[in-house]
């Protein structure tokens, strides 16, 4: 069986107002939730499980041919590459 690792995020809102800078989070659902709501999207994110508090994002991990990462999120449907990795 594959390790289990925790994974930290670091992540600047584009949309915040006024900018409050990158902040650390320790699960995508408030990075999904923050873009879900920029786009239009509804008061409640699709498929949002209630039974998790502060939420749960559906977020899967893929590598593509040339080893780059990307975050894929059942949630909303968006792919999001990462385009920095850093160690704490």
């Amino acid at each position: 069986m594959a390790a289990i690792h925790e994974v930290k995020l670091l992540w600047n809102d584009p949309h915040d107002s006024p900018d409050a800078g990158k902040k650390v989070y320790d699960s995508m659902f408030p990075i999904v939730e923050a873009a879900y709501h920029a786009r239009g999207g509804g008061p409640r994110l699709p498929a949002r499980a209630d039974l998790v508090k502060g939420g749960r994002a559906d977020v899967r991990f893929s590598i593509d041919a040339n080893g780059e990462l990307y975050l894929y999120s059942k949630s909303d449907g968006i792919i999001r590459a990462v385009v920095e990795a850093i160690g704490f």
